[in-house]
């Protein structure tokens, strides 16, 4: 008995989700202060004036990234000033790209109705292809969101998180949301590092 492609395709996407999650990591510059940061505001140098920036032609999804950095500084203790001197400023960049992950090759094994030496009936036989046999192509989008940290006394990079994962299609708004504030919130764990 065959099987038919779509189940196999629906499968290796079914492990593809499995593991997709999310990839999450970070890097930082030693010589920052993070101990003595307590204020921050965001830079002027967002994804809004980065063409290729998928948040610059995303206005709506670079406003809820926003309000989940927002509240997940906020949470650690971080007070947001819109003006005077703060510590560090903060800065967030999104970028999609298309991904192929190659699988095992499927094998097609089927049932063939022939002629046995003495009478009729059945016996097993491989289709011929001479590109036989195939392997598994799964397509999807991945989802990268960078959050930096600029130290505003140096005006250097201080800290970088990058997050990754599978972009789904999403059945509501609020469902992309959740996706969002999960993906921040991963990222975020690791800011402030812990350094010695």
């Amino acid at each position: 008995m065959r099987i038919p492609s779509w189940i196999v395709s629906f499968i290796a996407l079914l492990a593809l989700a499995g593991c997709s999650s999310y990839a999450v990591v970070s890097d930082y510059d030693s010589s920052m202060p993070f101990g003595s940061y307590k204020s921050y505001r965001w830079s002027g140098e967002g994804s809004a004036g980065i063409e290729d920036d998928a948040l610059a032609r995303n206005p709506l999804i670079y406003k809820h990234i926003r309000a989940a950095v927002n509240r997940e500084l906020q949470a650690k203790g971080f007070v947001l000033k819109e003006t005077g001197p703060v510590d560090f400023l903060v800065s967030t960049h999104a970028g999609i790209r298309e991904r192929v992950t190659v699988g095992p090759p499927t094998f097609s094994f089927s049932y063939h109705r022939g002629y046995y030496r003495r009478g009729f009936g059945y016996y097993p036989a491989f289709w011929y292809d001479p590109y036989w046999p195939y392997p598994q192509l799964t397509y999807y989008e991945e989802g990268t969101v960078i959050i930096d940290v600029i130290d505003a006394k140096r005006n250097d990079i201080a800290w970088r998180g990058v997050v990754t994962s599978i972009l789904n299609n999403h059945e509501s708004p609020e469902e992309m949301h959740r996706q969002i504030d999960i993906s921040v919130m991963k990222v975020l764990a690791k800011f402030p590092p812990l350094t010695r």
